[in-house]
């Protein structure tokens, strides 16, 4: 039906979208709905937002530790507020969307918009009673259970060795969400989330978690600068080399080879 594919289509662009301005932020997709929250509704406090947000307060502490870290958001007392650098990227992401947004509208009649207004919020509502039975149904479950039990909407192996294989032979290169879906054979849209059912991780942190082992495996094993080594193993320099390996082993790159170079 063409209105179903249309659906399709603008949740695929909505997500192609997100994870783009994910990459641009060097944050992870899952961390724009604080970054979302925290620029409609200033002022709140992190209970407040997880509320909002439905999520437990573990969660949005790590979350906001991530954005703050990154310059994105603040904390004044018991306050969270976004950040004059998180509105300038802001601004910067979205505002060409959201001007191109409000000129698309323009060109339709109020009936037309009531039409669609409606449809959206019905729309909506459906979505949200479907959630919350799934959320019902993950509660009533042990973990354990969950666990155990076969995971549907995930890569299949082959599916999952392609994409795999693929990270491992461009590490180096710039390498495309939309080039693993397509190993996947899936849109952007589904590939993502079937990657991290699968992989427990998203795909860029898959990525990321590879460029570093290769990049241990070469402080290690060679006498490389530590320049070039951020080069051949993808990142874009020695610094940013520097805050993801710092991020993922505690360490940085030179105290990394130092170590091992110590204990060889």
């Amino acid at each position: 039906m063409r209105i179903g594919a249309g659906v399709v289509r603008f949740q695929d662009g909505t997500s192609a979208m997100d994870l783009a301005a994910a990459e641009v932020l060097a944050l992870s997709r899952d961390d724009l709905p604080l970054l979302t929250a925290i620029l409609q509704h200033e002022g709140l406090s992190v209970e407040q937002l997880a509320t909002r947000l439905a999520q437990p307060r573990t969660s949005v502490m790590a979350t906001l530790a991530r954005l703050e870290a990154a310059g994105y958001a603040k904390r004044e007392g018991g306050r969270v507020d976004i950040t004059d650098h998180a509105r300038r990227w802001i601004g910067g992401i979205w505002g060409p969307l959201e001007r191109e947004g409000v000129a698309l509208i323009a060109g339709w009649s109020v009936t037309e918009l009531s039409a669609i207004a409606r449809f959206i919020e019905a729309a909506c509502a459906l979505q949200e009673k479907h959630a919350a039975r799934l959320r019902a149904n993950l509660a009533s479950s042990s973990p354990s259970s969950r666990a155990s039990r076969h995971r549907r909407g995930g890569l299949s192996p082959a599916a999952r060795r392609r994409v795999e294989s693929f990270v491992e032979a461009h590490l180096a290169s710039d390498i495309d969400l939309a080039a693993l879906a397509e190993r996947a054979g899936l849109s952007l849209f589904h590939f993502a989330r079937a990657f991290k059912v699968t992989a427990g991780v998203t795909p860029r942190a898959f990525v990321e978690s590879r460029r570093v082992a290769l990049a241990k495996r070469l402080l290690r094993d060679t006498d490389r600068p530590i320049a070039q080594i951020a080069l051949e193993s993808g990142f874009t320099s020695q610094s940013r080399l520097t805050t993801v390996f710092r991020r993922n082993t505690g360490e940085t790159p030179a105290r990394y080879r130092s170590s091992h170079r110590d204990d060889s």
